[in-house]
């Protein structure tokens, strides 16, 4: 078992970090020779760094084995990534042409050596102001044999609206119905307000240069950049440290880094006991999917707590765990708090809990008044390592309703959210928080308008209350208390159906009772359960796929396990 320290994990950069870490880099090449680099180096230093982009972006289009190609640039230096690439193209023999929208006489720097060397090959470039000027020219790109189009037109720091001859090239490239690669950033997406412009390239794939950055992940940004691929630069370490912002990407490459390693002599209890809370009369199912995903996730021994209305009907389904089945004191068949988790059930769990080497609360609870009050009064009194989800969130999220000995009530969302902070933070056990964004807003407040400042607020969350903080979607995000965020960068449809969070909390505690700490557990935990998700999906469809076909999977996710 490795810990995230020794993953070597790629640090996230802001837009503003970038452009500073290329700056920074820059003089930094040359006063390894010179203390005081002129104007000539510093440009000679970013060519090198651009001849680099451009190389690994002639790598990438190459592999796709489309042609011809059509280049669009303009006069900056994402403009000479794109003649890097095509003077490339044009040596291998690959037929390619290059769409400018500047003249020659804007190419400054970087982006003039580029130009020199392309024209020096022997390229040319076609002026795409005519076809502004011509109409009938705008058909080019639709009728002309192009396989493979190439934005190469303003990339990373663009901000605002297109002028006119950009818009035209964009709206003639997504008209095309070609597959599109962006460099660094698709034409019309606002890295400065991290938006995406009425006009604006839908790339299949973007190549991001040097580290990944947020906004080809997010809601906003991915439909934008498509597929995003990181190309690595010769940055050096001593730079990049400065600029490191603690957010980093991980994706399923780390799972077999992660895993717990099997103890091959041990019994079932040292492969690890989890104790799931979960299920009420309404919501069996949410208890049963959580319970099996634990049991699929390498747990030894897992034990249901439930209510006893609700026993026999996961029994009937799942033969594997031990029940621990809470009885129902209501005398009256219709009471609201008949088959739902109350405050005399809490001697029964603690005496079970204190077996169990970490713990999982919440799924299909409910939100009936006993319910919210009963799980106040447990999670302070739990030892082991836990997965606070679903209606133990909501609990949380209620302290205003619950009785004056767990909360009062307060007249605005701030002393709510201090409230629901505290709580949190006086929790003695290590406690992993797995809300959705609705949750999240019931416990913290609605998360930032602009998506790219959510690893702030989460990072601000985790240390407030000190406790990891995963927040599911798309991507998922994983704050821990040391002020790290991981993000994992995965958008799939077919999950987002009732059951897949009671699916993940089940995975996490397994991995916490089999001894991961809880930054490692939740991150491994949402890496298998959107791996196992994939797979699913990729046999069943985002339509067809259920919470309970991503179990049947798991087994799949896990594959690369060390014995």
């Amino acid at each position: 078992m490795r810990s995230l320290q020794s993953l070597n994990l790629q640090p996230i950069l802001s837009t503003e970090g970038m452009r500073n870490l290329d700056a920074a880099s820059k003089g930094f090449l040359e006063k390894k020779t010179a203390s005081d680099p002129s104007e000539n180096d510093v440009i000679q230093s970013g060519y090198t760094l651009m001849q680099e982009a451009g190389l690994a972006l002639f790598k990438f289009v190459q592999s796709k084995a489309l042609a011809p190609i059509a280049i669009f640039i303009g006069s900056g230096n994402n403009g000479g990534d794109g003649l890097v690439l095509a003077k490339l193209l044009l040596q291998a023999g690959i037929q390619s042409t290059v769409f400018s929208l500047a003249p020659e006489s804007k190419f400054k720097n970087e982006a003039k050596l580029a130009l020199d060397d392309f024209l020096q090959a022997g390229g040319s470039l076609f002026d795409f102001k005519k076809i502004n000027e011509e109409p009938r020219q705008a058909s080019l790109l639709l009728h002309d044999g192009f396989k493979l189009i190439v934005d190469c037109m303003l990339g990373n720091g663009a901000k605002g609206g297109l002028r006119l001859e950009f818009a035209t090239a964009v709206e003639t490239i997504n008209g095309s119905g070609l597959p599109v690669i962006a460099a660094d950033a698709p034409t019309g997406y606002d890295s400065g307000a991290h938006i995406r412009n009425n006009i604006c390239i839908h790339a299949n794939e973007s190549m991001l240069f040097g580290f990944p950055r947020l906004d080809a992940y997010t809601k906003e940004g991915g439909p934008a950049f498509g597929k995003a691929v990181v190309a690595p630069l010769s940055y050096p370490d001593k730079i990049v440290q400065q600029f490191d912002e603690k957010n980093y990407l991980v994706t399923e490459e780390a799972i077999p880094q992660l895993l717990p390693k099997r103890d091959e002599w041990g019994d079932k209890r040292n492969q690890g006991t989890a104790f799931i809370i979960a299920g009420s009369k309404d919501m069996p199912g949410a208890a049963a999917l959580c319970t099996e995903a634990a049991l699929r996730s390498g747990s030894g021994l897992v034990t249901l707590a439930t209510t006893e209305a609700i026993t026999p009907i996961i029994q009937a389904k799942l033969s594997e765990p031990v029940f621990c089945s809470l009885e129902d004191r209501a005398n009256d068949e219709n009471s609201e708090n008949r088959g739902t988790l109350q405050q005399e059930h809490i001697p029964t769990l603690l005496k079970r809990a204190k077996y169990a080497s970490a713990i999982a609360i919440g799924p299909g609870l409910s939100t009936n008044a006993g319910t919210v009050q009963a799980v106040l009064a447990l999670l302070p009194q739990l030892k082991a390592p836990t997965v606070i989800d679903a209606d133990a969130l909501n609990a949380i999220a209620m302290l205003d309703d619950a009785s004056p000995r767990y909360g009062m009530v307060h007249h605005d969302e701030k002393s709510k959210i201090q409230a629901v902070t505290e709580y949190l933070h006086n929790l003695q056990t290590p406690a992993i928080l797995t809300p959705h964004l609705r949750e999240f807003a019931r416990l913290f407040g609605e998360l930032p308008a602009n998506c790219c400042e959510t690893p702030s607020r989460l990072r601000e969350i985790a240390q407030s209350t000190d406790k990891v903080i995963l927040l599911k979607g798309a991507p998922t995000y994983i704050a821990s208390p040391d002020g790290n965020v991981y993000i994992i960068p995965v958008a799939n449809s077919g999950m987002a159906k009732g059951g897949s969070g009671d699916v993940l909390s089940g995975i996490i505690v397994a991995l916490l009772a089999q001894g991961l700490a809880t930054p490692e557990a939740a991150i491994l935990g949402a890496l298998l359960h959107q791996k196992a998700g994939r797979i699913t999906r990729e046999e069943l469809g985002a339509f067809n796929m259920l919470p309970s076909d991503v179990i049947k999977n798991l087994h799949k996710a896990f594959v690369q396990n060390r014995f």
